[in-house]
């Protein structure tokens, strides 16, 4: 029975934490304060988004399970980039979307990321 409640409140705060971790990004690429990073379920064409975060300069690493597409967003002036990695500690580098100054369009993970790293305003 404890194992079960600490196990539904592990799970609930694993949430929580994505749930923070994955903000809404505020206004439309390509626009003040538009700089973001969607991150889909499935392919460009096809995918649910799954959630957005708002990249910073530090380039932290970003974990989520498996997302197949994201669409990194500048601000119009200054731009989004994105290293996509296929663990999840951001080693196994996979693709990388260039520097998206507006809203950028999207890229395709056929295989999947789990980790990503992006950044804003560093270039």
């Amino acid at each position: 029975m404890q194992f079960a409640i600490l196990s539904s409140l592990l799970t609930a705060l694993a949430a929580l934490t994505q749930t923070a971790l994955a903000a809404n990004c505020g206004g439309a690429g390509g626009t003040a304060n538009g700089e973001c990073v969607m991150y889909n379920g499935g392919s460009c064409s096809q995918g649910a988004k799954l959630g957005s975060y708002r990249p910073t300069c530090t380039g932290n690493c970003f974990q989520y399970s498996t997302f197949y597409s994201i669409t990194p967003e500048g601000d119009g002036t200054y731009g989004t980039d994105c290293v996509v990695y296929s663990d999840s500690n951001c080693q196994h580098e996979i693709a990388d979307t260039g520097n998206q100054i507006s809203g950028g369009p999207c890229f395709d993970i056929p295989q999947g990321g789990n980790s990503m790293k992006c950044y804003y305003r560093c270039h």
